[in-house]
């Protein structure tokens, strides 16, 4: 994910500031900033566990044994641990299952997602640039 860029509403013109509105609404249909921020960090998470735990594995039993492993946690401590504002364990793997649940409201996803998390064919789409005529430059 990329870094925010701050933008200086003040210096924009009623057309930009249309433009501007316009490229942040969300479409029926469409998966909201927040929901998109959300499942790239479920999919980093992801990512993560299966690199640290699962090193020496192929994608295929990273996947369905990240899968069992979040089904079991989901299933027994998530029950307890789901309210929690802040991770109440002190060992990093079930940290990383309480956030990767905690990403998406407790939903485990499939093994086949996984695997595709793994692959880098990601779940989540990354969200429309810039307006037209828009460049990084003018945002600074």
């Amino acid at each position: 994910m990329t870094a925010p860029v701050p933008i200086d509403l003040a210096e924009l013109s009623p057309q930009q500031l249309a433009d501007l509105r316009q490229a942040l609404r969300t479409r029926p249909g469409q998966r909201s900033p927040e929901t998109l921020a959300a499942i790239a960090e479920r999919d980093r998470l992801v990512r993560e566990l299966a690199a640290t735990y699962f090193p020496g594995l192929s994608r295929n039993q990273q996947s369905v044994r990240i899968h069992a492993e979040l089904s079991r946690y989901a299933a027994t401590t998530w029950v307890r641990a789901r309210a929690d504002a802040e991770c109440r364990h002190g060992d990093r793997r079930r940290r990383l299952l309480w956030a990767i649940l905690k990403a998406r409201g407790g939903h485990v996803p499939c093994a086949r997602l996984i695997n595709d998390i793994l692959a880098g064919r990601g779940y989540c789409c990354a969200p429309t640039g810039l307006p037209a005529g828009w460049s990084r430059a003018q945002m600074t």
